[in-house]
């Protein structure tokens, strides 16, 4: 049985650049006409698209009238810690929502990490509103699971206004933000975190670190060398530089940091084991670009035969393979896999997890006459 699933890269149809595309014309569009040459050559059972929830009308109506199937909104909050919404087209008959697990943040953080990690300072002044907790809509409404809490910004030493995502702090009791692949700086990645510490055992193992205050008053904890900032929360109230403001926080101390490598892999239900070859820097970028597994997995349970008969699949914009993970979950039979890629620390890292995938490079080459890789492959 032939399957294929892909999401061309969505940087032109996003909310966040500027200048974005906004008809089916242009860059992204030719991205996504390579997904649509492949099916018209490939020619598979079923098919599964992705994309972003934020692009223009006219595009998603253009793709829905091409593929011929109505998009379905799913956010990976129902089967993760982290707010994520997309579309997804596909003929696969009668897929449902998934259920709601009940994950937050909280549920999937490493513990004993903080010695480890760059920490933030909190800016006071916004605090003097109190908490905000910020509901993403549009035209598909809000979903019903949870979602991210935001608590406040940290401070950057410059004097622009950082009321903007890479500066903003969140709460763990929530949902994490949504992965970026693409942004920089700060928590851009992966959003800025009021993350539970036990300043008396900071790093485990029952370590007593001493608590001094600097001179503005700020609690701080001399660890691996570096003073972190310590929040203490206590009966709804955050004590940041001396004064105390109304938060959104159980009782206890925080730090602000943003999250690791682990935690990325577990809010896009990759498991621990995963192997990245490269620098954590691009492991970030592939999982911010990458799909929530659990929901790949959840869709394709409703193909036909999809656990019964072995598989012929081509992977348009394969990345680090979520794809290929969500077969593995289903314990699918992937008799041959092909993928078009041209990132090569995401070609790595795939190798590295599945060497028998066959990398077929630029997805422009399915334009080419005569492009049939999987022509010849023995059942």
């Amino acid at each position: 049985m032939k399957l294929l699933i892909g999401g061309s890269p969505c940087t032109h149809w996003s909310i966040a650049r500027k200048g974005r595309e906004t008809q089916p014309e242009g860059i992204g569009w030719e991205l996504f006409d390579n997904y649509l040459i492949a099916r018209d050559k490939f020619k598979p059972e079923y098919f599964l698209y992705e994309n972003n929830k934020s692009m223009a009308g006219p595009i998603r109506e253009q793709i829905t009238a091409e593929l011929g199937v109505e998009p379905i909104l799913i956010n990976s909050a129902r089967v993760s810690a982290q707010s994520r919404q997309r579309l997804y087209w596909t003929n696969i008959p009668d897929v449902k929502q998934p259920e709601d697990r009940g994950i937050i943040l909280r549920d999937i953080l490493e513990s004993g990490v903080p010695m480890q990690e760059k920490t933030y300072t909190l800016k006071a002044q916004y605090f003097k509103n109190g908490i905000a907790n910020f509901v993403t809509n549009g035209g598909f409404g809000a979903s019903a699971v949870a979602e991210p809490m935001r608590i406040g910004t940290i401070e950057s030493g410059t004097q622009t206004n950082h009321d903007s995502k890479p500066f903003r702090v969140y709460s763990p009791d929530g949902k994490a933000v949504t992965l970026q692949g693409e942004a920089g700086g700060y928590g851009a990645k992966t959003g800025l975190y009021a993350v539970p510490v036990d300043p008396a055992g900071f790093a485990g193992g029952g370590a007593v670190y001493p608590i001094t205050f600097d001179a503005e008053g700020q609690m701080t904890a001399e660890i691996g060398g570096r003073a972190r900032v310590i929040y203490e929360v206590r009966d709804g109230r955050i004590t940041i530089k001396g004064q105390q403001y109304p938060v959104k926080l159980a009782d206890g101390f925080y730090i602000i940091r943003k999250l690791t490598v682990l935690e990325c892999k577990r809010l896009q239900t990759v498991p621990d084991s995963y192997i990245f070859p490269v620098s954590d820097t691009q492991a970030y970028r592939q999982l911010g670009n990458g799909w929530t597994v659990d929901v790949i997995a959840h869709i394709l349970s409703f193909c036909p035969g999809i656990t019964e008969k072995p598989l012929e699949v081509l992977s348009m914009y394969d990345g680090m393979s979520c794809g290929r993970l969500a077969l593995d979950k289903l314990g699918a039979s992937v008799a041959a896999y092909w993928a078009t890629e041209i990132d090569k620390y995401a070609i790595q890292t795939t190798q590295a997890n599945f060497p028998d995938t066959v990398q077929l490079g630029d997805a422009f080459r399915v334009r080419e006459d005569g492009w049939k890789p999987w022509e010849g492959v023995k059942q």
